[in-house]
């Protein structure tokens, strides 16, 4: 199955199906993948639980001209109200999941968080918290507004969660350039063969004539979808995309098209080696040292991180789980508990489509099948002989700075 179809054909992913003159967006809210993973509980001996996330949904990056008359208020790449939504519903199903295995009121020696810098993921992680703790008791502060929520401290780390956002990271610069430039061979031939619609794309939106163009405007078909009609027959669309005047497309085959396109450079980042493991080697790093700890019965009993697609994507990866794209909110669950033995578990979540998540079985590479049971249990020291190698342990060091740089 290729990445087209992929997209088109996940009913958790935030992409488009058409059929005939309908474009249906799972997104919105009309489909549900309930009953269609394999939806796990926590193990009764687990004693760490460790997750991350991709933001919710958020604005595009560019927004084409007159169209965010209902929508983009928040500004470009800010949380929405749909992202709010699937973030609330993530931290209910962690709560779930987690169980007794901490308070519903926070407490600092039981749970520690981090975010990347962006808004959009600052945002993410508060709304999750506050589906995840209900406070109660002494920590019931406000009864007549705030009965249910109750602010949790986090950590800004963007070498962490954020790494091609760093000043002063070479290496990093260096990793993303044939993607941002488009000059891997594969890039290089999608410019080529879509010329004609790229220049399309361009001339209508006043935008450059590239892949992350491409991926911008299949954004913005997400939002219109969303917010501007719940007939998306209906739905107002500029002329350009409703009827559009290039050779070959109608308006179903040219929104198909330019959905092939969304999360295109992330998703690549994540397939290139330099670029993977710098975005996620830190992460992965930090993760393999809180089981270390948890293993000496030290540290907290949950750890969350909210992050952005080519970085949770990419240590999804480094973990040993196949991946190819994450919907917005989605991302892994990681259990690690001492009995029998230490071991861990990594499981995916995704949103269901907005406000609720589910929490399930991840698929495994062939390398870490061979280590799991049939549970998708597998031996700790086994685990990080596999994956250690990925870890980055001098952040600096691995951007490439020099002495004078500090």
């Amino acid at each position: 199955m290729n990445r087209t179809t992929t997209i088109l054909n996940s009913a958790i992913r935030e992409k488009c199906a058409y059929s005939g003159a309908l474009v249906l967006c799972v997104a919105i809210g009309l489909v549900s993948t309930e009953g269609q993973r394999d939806v796990v509980s926590r193990d009764p001996h687990t004693k760490l639980v460790l997750w991350g996330t991709r933001h919710g949904n958020r604005n595009p990056e560019q927004l084409v001209t007159k169209t965010p008359t209902s929508w983009g208020f928040e500004g470009n790449t800010e949380l929405t109200q749909f992202g709010k939504r699937q973030a609330y519903g993530l931290g209910k199903e962690l709560r779930r999941f987690v169980g007794s295995l901490v308070e519903g009121n926070f407490l600092p020696k039981q749970a520690k968080y981090y975010s990347s810098s962006a808004n959009r993921c600052q945002m993410t992680l508060q709304t999750a918290l506050a589906g995840f703790y209900t406070p109660t008791g002494w920590a019931d502060w406000q009864r007549s507004q705030f009965d249910f929520w109750s602010p949790v401290p986090y950590t800004i780390d963007d070498p962490l969660l954020r790494m091609y956002s760093v000043e002063k990271c070479p290496l990093s610069d260096q990793a993303w350039k044939p993607i941002s430039d488009d000059t891997l061979p594969d890039l290089k031939l999608l410019t080529a063969k879509n010329k004609d619609l790229l220049n399309y794309i361009a001339k209508n939106t006043g935008w450059k004539p590239t892949i992350s163009s491409a991926a911008d405007l299949a954004d913005n078909i997400i939002e219109m979808a969303r917010f501007l009609s719940k007939d998306l027959n209906k739905t107002p669309y500029p002329a350009w995309m409703s009827r559009p005047t290039l050779p070959g497309y109608d308006a179903t085959s040219f929104k198909k098209a330019v959905m092939a396109f969304g999360e295109k450079h992330q998703i690549r980042c994540t397939e290139y080696g330099p670029c993977r493991n710098l975005m996620g080697g830190v992460w992965l790093k930090n993760i393999l040292d809180a089981i270390n700890k948890a293993s000496k019965g030290d540290g907290p009993s949950v750890i969350g991180y909210a992050s952005h697609t080519e970085v949770t994507l990419a240590v999804m990866k480094l973990l040993g789980v196949e991946k190819d794209e994450l919907n917005t909110s989605a991302g892994f669950v990681i259990e690690f508990r001492t009995t029998p033995e230490p071991s861990i578990r990594v499981l995916n979540h995704d949103p269901d489509p907005i406000d609720r998540h589910v929490i399930y079985k991840a698929t495994y590479t062939p390398e870490l099948a061979k280590l799991a049971d049939k549970s998708g249990w597998i031996p700790f020291r086994k685990f990080e002989r596999l994956v250690g190698k990925f870890a980055i342990s001098n952040w600096e060091s691995a951007c490439g700075r020099v002495a004078c740089d500090n």
